[in-house]
């Protein structure tokens, strides 16, 4: 449910954002596909409990490069998205993200919303290698991490809105 969620949160970001509802349609759609490139990514990695060694890191940061192999060279708009999303959505605001040390605005705007979503729902959801965080933690990381890991503008209007976040997270842990 991480890919669906990861939608649904980054569509509700970039509804507040201004998009229009079609761009909101296209980025709830495409950002589920945000980690498609972890099937390039060895069960040993990929699966492994605990932290991962450098090694290991290395080979799951290709899940990005990965990804835009798959969905590249379509014709279809929600796939050209969806390839820059999975390419760019571990990109930084600060430039020390991967994998291209993108700054600033050199990162599409979905793959810098897809990042606030992606990361939003990684903390908030247990994972083998982490506890979960509460929503209020991960806000506030989100909030600190503006300017630096994440988008100032796009940080704010997560800060406005996190209450919706709440509430979709309390609804998916319903389910």
């Amino acid at each position: 449910f991480h890919t669906q969620r990861v939608g649904q949160f980054a569509g509700c970001l970039a509804r507040e954002t201004g998009f229009s509802a079609d761009e909101v349609h296209e980025i709830t759609v495409t950002a589920q596909l945000h980690d498609i490139g972890k099937v390039g990514v060895p069960d040993r990695v990929l699966l492994k409990p605990g932290k991962l060694n450098s090694e290991e890191w290395e080979i799951m940061k290709q899940h990005t490069l990965h990804g835009q192999l798959i969905l590249k060279g379509s014709d279809s708009r929600l796939l050209k998205s969806a390839e820059v999303i999975a390419l760019t959505h571990h990109e930084r605001w600060d430039g020390r993200g991967y994998p291209q040390g993108l700054k600033g605005v050199e990162t599409h705007i979905y793959g810098r919303i897809t990042a606030i979503a992606d990361v939003y729902d990684a903390l908030t959801m247990h994972r083998p290698y982490k506890s979960t965080w509460s929503h209020e933690r991960a806000a506030a990381y989100i909030i600190e991490g503006s300017g630096s890991q994440f988008d100032p503008d796009l940080a704010n209007v997560f800060a406005s809105i996190q209450d919706q976040f709440a509430a979709l997270s309390e609804q998916w842990s319903e389910t």
